[in-house]
C-alpha cells in the first residue's frame, strides 16, 4: 500500500515539476521576446503581408443596395524582433499572445460604409518569427447591381504604409469558403474575384498597394423557400 502511494507520489511531482518547467521556460521567452520591444513600430525592411478572406455569411438588402459582409481576415507576415531557438527554451516553437501586445498591419476596409472594430484575438507566433492573426470582421458596403445582379466591392489597404514598405499578397485566391454557413445565410456567394494593384495618389510619391474583392452574391433558394413555404398543421 505504501509502495503504491510513493509511486502515485512520485508521478505527480515529476508531473509538477515539468509543467513549472515548461511554465517558467514561457515566461522567460515572453520576457525576453517582450523586452524592449515597441509593438507601435513595424518591423526593419520591406514586410511581406498575406492577406485571406474567409466568408462567413452574407446578407444583402436589395432596397438599399447594401451588403453584409461577416469574415474572418487572414494575415500573416514576419517580424525578426519576435524570432528564437527552441533549444533555449525547452523546445518551445511557438506563442500565443494577444494581439494588442505586438505590431500588426493596418489594413482595413477603404469603402466600408460601416465597420465593426475587430475583435483581440490571440496571434499564433513560430520561432522563426512567423505570425498569424485571424481577427472577426463585419462591414457593410455598396454594391452595383445590374440585371438583379448585384456586385460588391470591398478594397482593403494600409492607411499608412506605402507599398515599398508592406507589400500584400493574397493568400490563395485571396477568397476562402471553407466556413461559410451554406445552410443558414440568406445569400450565397455565385462568384468572385480578387486582383491587387498599387496606385499613386496625389499626396505621396510612394505607390499604396490596395486589394479588391469583389462578390456576387445571389439568393439561397432554401432559405427563401423556408421563409415562403406555409407552416404545416
Amino acid at each position: 500500500m505504501m509502495a503504491k502511494f510513493f509511486s502515485v507520489f512520485a508521478v505527480a511531482f515529476v508531473t509538477s515539476t515539468a509543467l513549472q518547467l515548461e511554465k517558467s521556460a514561457r515566461d522567460h521567452l515572453v520576457h525576453d521576446l517582450l523586452n524592449n520591444y515597441h509593438h507601435s513600430v513595424e518591423p526593419s525592411g520591406r514586410i511581406d503581408l498575406k492577406f485571406r478572406l474567409s466568408l462567413s455569411c452574407l446578407r444583402f438588402d436589395p432596397a438599399i443596395s447594401q451588403l453584409q459582409t461577416s469574415a474572418w481576415e487572414k494575415y500573416s507576415w514576419s517580424d525578426y524582433r519576435l524570432s528564437w531557438n527552441p533549444k533555449d527554451y525547452d523546445g518551445i516553437d511557438k506563442l500565443r499572445l494577444p494581439a494588442s501586445l505586438i505590431w500588426k498591419p493596418d489594413l482595413d476596409c477603404y469603402n466600408a460604409l460601416e465597420a465593426e472594430e475587430r475583435t483581440s484575438e490571440n496571434v499564433l507566433i513560430n520561432s522563426d518569427g512567423e505570425i498569424l492573426w485571424i481577427p472577426r470582421a463585419l462591414y457593410k458596403t455598396h454594391c452595383i447591381v445590374e440585371n438583379e445582379k448585384p456586385a460588391c466591392d470591398l478594397s482593403f489597404g494600409s492607411w499608412t504604409y506605402d507599398h515599398w514598405t508592406v507589400t500584400m499578397e493574397t493568400e490563395g485566391d485571396g477568397v476562402d469558403m471553407t466556413w461559410y454557413m451554406n445552410k443558414t445565410c440568406p445569400w450565397l456567394v455565385e462568384s468572385f474575384t480578387a486582383q491587387t494593384k498599387t496606385t499613386f495618389y496625389p499626396c505621396c510619391k510612394e505607390p499604396y498597394a490596395t486589394l479588391d474583392i469583389i462578390l456576387n452574391p445571389r439568393p439561397n433558394k432554401n432559405e427563401e423557400q423556408k421563409s415562403t413555404s406555409p407552416e404545416k398543421k
